[in-house]
């Protein structure tokens, strides 16, 4: 982990990864959107009255009158107390041939002390929804006069259930597709500060230049920032000339592979010939050459073919179309036997003669970590470069290929950071 962690590489993540953000964002917001067209149902709730009344006979006597109210009262709670039986939700669901689950609830109410009850009855079937309330309403008043035979009860229904209006999802999968977007963004944000913070690689280059004791000498923009990796190469040639200024090659080595020292090799020598400087860029990656599809140049005669005396240095060096002053010696993979010692035997020549020709050479060399040719290259060149990739190089093994590079005799001048 970084010994330090600024906002502005949080910044820096996002801004690197805004695609699979908005992706993110978009996919919480969609899911949770349609999830209402499965998982929401909306509860439509309908009410019918029913009143009671008792017959009191002509030849009552006075104390049963008296009673009238409070026998009144008696039936009115056991209508309530029927009502809510789950003995009532099932009766109305087997009469209306539907399921008991497409009721949810029926409930009953006293109305304001008098012999009225308000049934309530909870549905998710809006058409229904009237007609199932008036049918546990006339259920529930046969059930009570059947019940109370004497006195005589009468039980009607007084106000029948209005037609429920069916609710539309469209305002809920807004607003589940309006949370869904805030909890993917949350949840991308906690991820991008969670990659940033357990990250082992080297993100901020001056914390890297303090804590390895080795220059920064510039970082190379990722390809989407357009003419700002340009002006980084041009920084780049500032940084070695006014500080190396007697070097007449460099050598420019991957920490590992993919880490962009092939591109940061040619983009240093393009940048040292726009100054006018007679220059060779070297492919000296024997393993996988990139160069030459790279440069687009189409080459006959291959470095191999230099080191083992086959022919010149003038006759294997083709110029890079388009690049004044700039020439490639372009590199063919070979099996037979390793690269580095190949370079063992012949390439202090071959430094030698380059540097009578031209005004710089940089050569590339694959992977220091990965291959043993850049370590017996680095002895027969001035200056060695290492490139480490923004957020995939770690400090552990830009440190190792400086350790590396030194114990191999080279002159390690600084590092660059590619796709920052």
């Amino acid at each position: 982990m970084e010994l330090f962690v600024s906002f502005s590489e949080i910044m820096h993540f996002f801004k690197r990864n805004k695609f699979k953000f908005l992706l993110v964002v978009l996919v919480f917001g969609v899911l949770c959107g349609l999830a209402p067209l499965k998982l929401l149902t909306i509860p439509y709730s309908v009410n019918s009255s029913i009143t009671l009344s008792c017959e009191i006979p002509e030849n009552a006597s006075t104390d049963y009158r008296l009673q009238y109210t409070n026998i009144l009262g008696s039936r009115v709670q056991t209508a309530i107390a029927q009502a809510a039986s789950n003995n009532l939700l099932e009766k109305t669901a087997q009469k209306l041939g539907i399921k008991d689950t497409e009721i949810s609830k029926i409930t009953g109410e006293q109305m304001n002390s008098a012999p009225v009850i308000k049934l309530t009855v909870q549905t998710t079937d809006a058409e229904k929804a009237a007609e199932i309330s008036d049918t546990a309403a006339q259920i529930l008043a046969d059930q009570m006069m059947q019940e109370f035979p004497s006195p005589k009860l009468s039980v009607v229904i007084t106000d029948k259930a209005q037609p429920a209006k069916a609710q539309s999802k469209k305002s809920a999968m807004a607003k589940a597709g309006l949370l869904g977007l805030v909890l993917g963004f949350i949840a991308y944000a906690c991820f991008g500060v969670i990659c940033v913070l357990s990250d082992r690689s080297v993100r901020n280059a001056r914390v890297a230049e303090e804590a390895l004791k080795t220059k920064l000498l510039a970082e190379i923009p990722h390809e989407t920032r357009g003419r700002n990796k340009e002006d980084a190469y041009r920084k780049l040639r500032a940084a070695t000339l006014h500080q190396y200024g007697s070097v007449k090659n460099f050598m420019v080595s991957s920490v590992n592979d993919n880490d962009g020292g092939e591109e940061a090799a040619a983009g240093l020598a393009l940048s040292l010939a726009q100054a006018g400087k007679k220059v060779l860029v070297v492919d000296a990656d024997l393993r996988a050459p990139k160069l030459a599809q790279l440069l687009n140049v189409k080459a006959s005669k291959m470095l191999n073919d230099v080191l083992i005396g086959s022919c010149s240095l003038q006759e294997a060096a083709a110029d890079v179309p388009g690049k004044q002053n700039l020439s490639l010696l372009a590199g063919a993979q070979i099996d037979e036997e390793s690269p580095a010692d190949l370079f063992a035997k012949g390439f202090e020549k071959f430094v030698a003669n380059a540097e009578a020709l031209y005004d710089f050479v940089v050569v590339y060399a694959p992977s220091e970590i990965s291959y043993p040719d850049a370590d017996s290259l680095a002895v027969f060149t001035q200056a060695v470069i290492l490139t480490a990739k923004y957020g995939s190089t770690t400090y552990e093994s830009l440190k190792e290929a400086l350790r590396g590079m030194q114990s191999a005799g080279g002159k390690v001048i600084g590092f660059v950071i590619t796709d920052a």
